[in-house]
């Protein structure tokens, strides 16, 4: 069994409003929100790097673990914009938080990366390699969008989010549905599709297209991508995904009380909910607050309901991304 022993989360100070953007975007305000449900996003401080990010949502996991650093015995962290292409970020978090031992190493599977990273945690301590495994998602997307870009600017935010996974060889304890323990991670599906990975990317900066003062004139460092191909694909992908996880997983859409969908946009959230008839109560949102802080803002908002009392014992949560790769996965989990 592997199961959630801590979550935890952490957004810079600054908020940007939609009203920040009209400047450069000369979108107003109520346009942005009924286009997204982004009313405002947080944005990193210029001496916050996506390490001190992670790190403090890693603390505040920690903390709700009842665990200390030393604890620790895996590190994996997700982010689609690491301190500096090497070494890992996750290795700059393990010395911030002082963990002589552990296995530490960064994953980018873009707005999908927490659940990827999630999975290969669990792996590795049902297989006996690793105890207890610090899981983060961190990003600070406000350093690669362009300001005037319709498309990206009014969408992202900088936050991470993190939790503290542990083994255990105790018997199942009976939840609502049965033979399922606290907390426990039941079932994970994972996918991807190399064929559309233009849709959303990030042109240059790398060994594809090297920095040169020629790229960064061009503005070829910040993302690109096509919002039309991506909604679409999102809403069908999502449904049949959760469809059939529900269905590996012996379940119905009615046996699950709680969605946490990956916060990219509110249109994509609820037409995937009306698809499967889900209650809009189910569903949680912390997108209208913090924007689409992509693979961080699953474990963002699985901590926001924690904290806030919406995710009770005996609950059945869902969780579900899809994002850039293109990249999908979902998880329950018996809480």
């Amino acid at each position: 069994m592997v199961y959630i022993a801590g979550t935890g989360s952490y957004l810079p100070q600054s908020i940007i409003s939609n009203k920040d953007l009209f400047d450069a975007t000369h979108l107003t305000s109520g346009y942005i929100e009924k286009i997204t449900g982004i009313r405002e996003r947080r944005k990193a401080s210029p001496e916050e790097a996506t390490s001190d990010l992670a790190t403090r949502a890693a603390l505040s996991a920690l903390d709700s673990a009842g665990l200390q650093a030393k604890d620790i015995d895996l590190i994996i962290l997700s982010t689609t914009a690491p301190d500096m292409p090497f070494p890992a970020t996750a290795c700059i978090v393990q010395k911030n938080l002082n963990i002589n031992k552990a296995v530490a190493f960064d994953i980018n599977a873009s707005c999908s990366g927490f659940l990827y990273a999630l999975n290969i945690a669990e792996t590795f301590i049902r297989n006996g390699k690793a105890d207890t495994a610090l899981v983060i998602a961190s990003e600070i997307k406000s350093r690669f969008v362009d300001p005037e870009d319709k498309e990206t600017a009014i969408l992202f935010g900088d936050g991470a989010g993190a939790v503290v996974l542990r083994g255990t060889k105790s018997p199942f304890s009976q939840g609502r549905l049965g033979g399922f323990s606290e907390r426990n991670i039941i079932c994970t599906r994972l996918f991807s599709d190399g064929r559309n990975w233009k849709w959303i990317h990030l042109p240059a900066g790398g060994s594809r297209m090297p920095a040169t003062s020629s790229t960064v004139a061009s503005g070829l460092h910040t993302m690109e991508m096509d919002g039309g191909k991506v909604y679409r694909a999102a809403v069908t992908t999502l449904q049949q995904m959760i469809l059939d996880i529900l269905k590996e997983c012996s379940l119905r859409v009615e046996d699950i009380n709680t969605f946490v969908f990956h916060q990219a946009n509110l249109r994509i959230i609820r037409q995937v909910q009306k698809r499967l008839g889900i209650i809009e109560d189910q569903v949680l949102l912390t997108l209208p607050f913090y924007g689409n802080t992509s693979s961080a803002s699953i474990p963002i908002t699985l901590d926001y309901a924690v904290r806030e009392g919406r995710i009770k014992n005996g609950d059945m949560v869902l969780m579900a991304s899809f994002g850039g790769g293109l990249t999908w996965g979902a998880s329950i989990i018996s809480w």
